[in-house]
């Protein structure tokens, strides 16, 4: 690597340093086994030196995508072995089938596994880093995203931890951090790490960005990441302000149980009502329709009177409209 060694732990403390930490709260390294997730251990472990009196784990899963993973998961065991560092392994099955995103299913089955196998307010340390957070803003631009999207990835983000009261919090303390200086900084650290041919699958949309759009992009116009970081920050923040004020809007046309009285939309326009769909819906846990699925849900819910009994599904939710006029979600059995 031709990128100048340089200690990530400064910026790695910081990144702490911003967080309300309780004595013995548990601090989790995320491993998939890459230089970035190596790094992030062996940075935690170094902050951990210093701060024994905080709870350590790291906690690694085996989706077996790839022949040498049960190879690759006994060296994250070994090495945290030699560390003395607590770890927790396991076996993680992906569902697979023709119409399933393999990549997509295995990082949803995996942060669910991780928010289950963490305590319930527990920090959990990401090791993704400043080409990651490109890349994802360029595929949510091919997917035709808004702000929210192409705010890309968050470096903190509080989330409920499962079945039990909590809030755990995920951190990308490296996310401005570039690969080459987690190469520079693994290799000076004499660190084990796993390269993945799978990588290099220019199939895979995220791969062929890395290795065929992003470094021409970067040649013809050496600040264009430093452009696309600052663009994701911008749509972040436009991001907060927007839901802050939809959030106030949407407080006086719900009752009790959490239902949104459709009727009191109608005043908005068609945007704005589509915007508070998305809000109320992003607040009772579900994923996001598409664009073409939000118009259904706006046109059927809201404009159709009593005779119908409106209906609109996607992934593994049901909208239903009550007859007093309340958007009532459902998570279906089967999608």
């Amino acid at each position: 690597m031709n990128t100048e060694y340089r200690d990530l732990y400064p910026k790695f403390a910081a990144a702490l340093a911003k967080l309300t930490l309780r004595p013995h709260q548990q601090l989790v390294a995320c491993l998939g086994g890459g230089a970035d997730s190596q790094t992030i251990l062996d940075l935690l472990d170094r902050w951990r030196s210093e701060h024994p009196h905080f709870n350590y784990l790291a906690i690694h899963l085996d989706h077996r995508f790839h022949p040498s993973s049960g190879e690759w998961a006994e060296g994250l065991r070994k090495d945290c072995l030699r560390r003395n560092f607590p770890m927790h392994c396991e076996v993680l099955p992906v569902p697979q089938g023709a119409r399933i995103s393999k990549e997509a299913a295995g990082r949803e089955a995996r942060y669910q596994r991780l928010n289950e196998l963490a305590d319930a307010d527990a920090v959990m340390l990401l090791g993704q880093h400043r080409n990651d957070q490109i890349e994802t803003f360029l595929l949510q631009l091919k997917r035709g995203a808004g702000p929210k999207g192409l705010a890309a990835m968050a470096q903190t983000i509080a989330s409920e931890a499962t079945h039990r009261p909590g809030t755990q919090t995920w951190l990308r303390p490296l996310l401005g951090v570039s690969k080459a200086e987690i190469y520079a900084y693994a290799e000076q650290h004499k660190l084990h790490w796993i390269e993945d041919d799978t990588n290099y699958d220019t199939t895979i949309d995220r791969n062929f960005l890395r290795h065929e759009v992003v470094p021409k992009l970067e040649e013809r116009w050496p600040q264009f990441g430093n452009s696309v970081l600052r663009s994701a920050q911008l749509c972040a923040e436009q991001q907060d302000v927007l839901e802050e004020l939809l959030h106030e809007q949407l407080k006086p046309a719900l009752n009790e149980a959490g239902e949104l009285a459709v009727d009191q939309l109608k005043s908005h326009s068609a945007a704005t009502q589509r915007a508070l769909l998305r809000v109320w819906l992003h607040q009772n846990g579900a994923t996001m329709p598409s664009y073409a699925q939000l118009e259904e849900i706006r046109t059927q819910m809201v404009q159709t009177g009593n005779d119908k009994q409106p209906q609109v599904a996607w992934g593994r939710f049901l909208l239903t409209r009550s007859r007093d006029r309340y958007l009532q979600l459902q998570q279906r059995t089967s999608s």
